[in-house]
C-alpha cells in the first residue's frame, strides 16, 4: 500500500469561489492538512458570510434558469433579484417541497421537474433519489466543475482516509458515481454494487486488499454478512479490523443491529440526507451529523409554518442549495424532522449539526395514538426469526383504527403464527398498540426496496 505521508500527491483545496475545487499546488501536502478547508472551522460570522455572498449569487444564476423557482416565484410576488441578504431570504422567500417539483414535471413533461439550470447537453450523469416516499427525483450532475454530487472529500478525510488508502464501495449508483469522491481525496476505490448478492465478493476484498473505509453499510448487507458469518464462519472481528470507518446509511440502526456491528468491532459513522441537497455525516465524536454550510443554507422550522425553532429543538429541515448550479433546490422543504443546534462540535467543527428524528410523512396515528418507524424497529428485532429488523407499516392513510406491519423473517418457523403472535406481543409492549402481522421472507421484503433500504411505511 502507498505510504500516505510519503506519497501523497501534492493537493491543496483551491479555496477561491465555493472552496469545494481541487488543484495541484506545491504550498503545501494534501496528507499534512488538519481540514481539507478552513471554512470547516470558521467562527460563525464568517460561515454567515460566505453563505450570503453565496445565496446572493445563486439568486441571480436561478433567476432565468429554473422554470420551477420563477413560477413558484412569481405567484409569491417576490423576485429572486430583489433578495439582498440571508435575512431578507428567510423573510420572503416563498418554499418548494417535492409535491411541486413533481406537479411541475407532470404538467410540463420536464422529467427534472424545472430545476435544471443548464442545457442537457452539460450533463455528465444523471442520478435519482431512492423513491421511498413516492416517484424518485431526479437529479444531474456535471463532472468538469466543483462536485455538486451528495458529498465531498471533507467527509472522507473527517473519518481518517488519507491518500493511498483503500476505499470498498458498495454504492448506490443512483446518486452518482461515488469513487470519483474517493479519487478525488488521493485514494483507491473497490467498487461493488449494493446488493447482498455482492456480499461474498466483498469478503475477499476485504480480506485481500485491507481496506480502511467500508461505504456504505445498510441493513441489507449487515443481513447479507450475518448469514456469511452463520452459514461459512468468517471470523468478522478480523474481517472489520483494517477499517477506520464503516459508514451507514439510508435509516437508523436498530438496537440489536449496533448491538451485532458493536460485536464485530466495526467501527461506525452514520451519514443521511441534507434535504436532497448533499448529505450530513457524523465525526469521531459521535454528537450529531455535520452540514456543510457553504454547501446549503439550514433552515429548521417548525413544520408547516415559516417559524424558525430555537436550538437545540426539532422542526422540519428547509435547505437552499447553494454551492449546486446545475439543479438548485431553493428553499426546499424535506419533510425530514431534525434537532439541530449550531454549538460547535468537539471535534473543532463549527458549522451546524443535526439529528435526524423521522420522516413527518411516516407518522401514522392509531386511535389517538402517534406511531413512527422508530418506535416499531426495536420490538421487531426482539424476536429470533425477525431480527434482522426488516418491516412495513402498512398505512393507507394516516389515521387508522389498526395498525398493520409486514415483518421479514429469515429461515423457515415452524409456526408462523407463533412468530406473529411474538412480534404482536414485543409492539404491543413497547408501543401500546397490538398490530396485524403479515410475515414475509427477508428476501422478498428486500426486493421492494432500492438497494440500501426498504421502504419503511408501505400505502398497501
Amino acid at each position: 500500500m502507498l505510504d500516505a505521508a510519503a506519497g501523497a500527491p501534492d493537493r491543496t483545496l483551491n479555496t477561491s469561489g465555493n472552496g469545494l475545487g481541487y488543484q495541484a499546488s506545491n504550498a503545501s501536502k494534501w496528507s499534512d492538512r488538519p481540514w481539507l478547508d478552513p471554512i470547516e472551522a470558521a467562527p460563525r460570522d464568517q460561515i454567515e458570510a460566505r453563505q450570503e455572498a453565496m445565496l446572493l449569487e445563486q439568486m441571480q444564476w436561478i433567476a432565468t434558469r429554473s422554470a420551477v423557482v420563477r413560477e413558484l416565484w412569481a405567484a409569491a410576488g417576490v423576485d429572486p433579484l430583489s433578495i439582498v441578504s440571508l435575512a431578507d431570504f428567510k423573510t420572503r422567500a416563498p418554499f418548494m417541497d417535492k409535491d411541486a417539483i413533481r406537479a411541475f414535471r407532470d404538467r410540463t413533461g420536464d422529467p427534472f421537474g424545472g430545476v435544471l439550470c443548464v442545457d442537457r447537453d452539460e450533463l455528465h450523469n444523471i442520478g435519482s433519489s431512492s423513491g421511498t416516499t413516492g416517484d424518485p427525483t431526479i437529479f444531474a450532475e456535471r463532472w468538469d466543475r466543483g462536485y455538486e454530487g451528495p458529498f465531498t472529500p471533507r467527509e472522507y478525510w473527517m473519518l481518517g482516509l488519507r491518500p493511498g488508502d483503500y476505499v470498498l464501495e458498495m454504492s448506490t449508483v443512483m446518486r452518482g458515481i461515488g469513487h470519483r469522491i474517493t479519487r478525488a481525496a488521493g485514494a483507491i476505490p473497490l467498487l461493488l454494487n449494493h446488493d447482498p448478492n455482492e456480499v461474498e465478493t466483498a469478503v475477499d476484498l476485504i480480506l485481500k486488499y485491507r481496506p480502511t473505509i467500508f461505504f456504505h453499510l445498510s441493513s441489507p448487507v449487515i443481513y447479507g454478512l450475518e448469514r456469511m458469518e452463520r452459514e461459512k464462519g468468517i471470523d468478522m472481528v478480523d474481517l472489520f479490523s483494517s477499517f477506520r470507518a464503516c459508514v451507514y446509511g439510508g435509516e437508523p440502526i436498530g438496537p440489536r443491529m449496533q448491538a451485532t456491528l458493536d460485536r464485530w468491532g466495526a467501527k461506525v459513522f452514520e451519514f443521511s440526507s441534507l434535504g436532497d441537497s448533499g448529505t450530513i455525516w457524523e465525526c469521531e465524536h459521535g454528537d450529531g451529523f455535520h452540514a456543510w454550510e457553504d454547501i446549503g443554507l439550514v433552515e429548521v422550522l417548525k413544520p408547516g409554518t415559516d417559524e424558525p425553532v430555537a436550538d437545540g429543538e426539532g422542526g422540519e429541515l428547509v435547505v437552499t442549495a447553494l454551492h449546486n448550479k446545475t439543479d438548485p433546490l431553493i428553499r426546499y422543504r424535506s419533510g425530514d424532522f431534525v434537532r439541530f443546534t449550531r454549538a460547535p462540535c468537539a471535534c473543532g467543527r463549527t458549522h451546524v449539526r443535526l439529528w435526524p428524528l423521522g420522516r413527518l410523512g411516516d407518522e401514522v396515528v392509531v386511535n389517538g395514538r402517534s406511531v413512527l418507524p422508530r418506535d416499531v424497529w426495536t420490538a421487531v428485532e426482539q424476536v429470533a426469526e425477525t431480527s434482522a429488523g426488516l418491516f412495513q407499516i402498512i398505512r393507507p392513510q394516516r389515521e387508522l383504527s389498526e395498525l398493520k406491519l409486514r415483518v421479514g423473517y429469515d429461515g423457515d418457523p415452524p409456526d408462523h403464527a407463533d412468530v406473529a403472535r411474538r412480534v404482536a406481543d414485543e409492539v404491543e409492549a413497547r408501543v401500546g398498540v397490538r398490530p396485524q402481522v403479515e410475515l414475509t421472507p427477508n428476501s422478498e421484503l428486500i426486493k421492494l426496496g432500492p438497494p440500501h433500504k426498504i421502504p419503511r411505511v408501505a400505502k398497501a
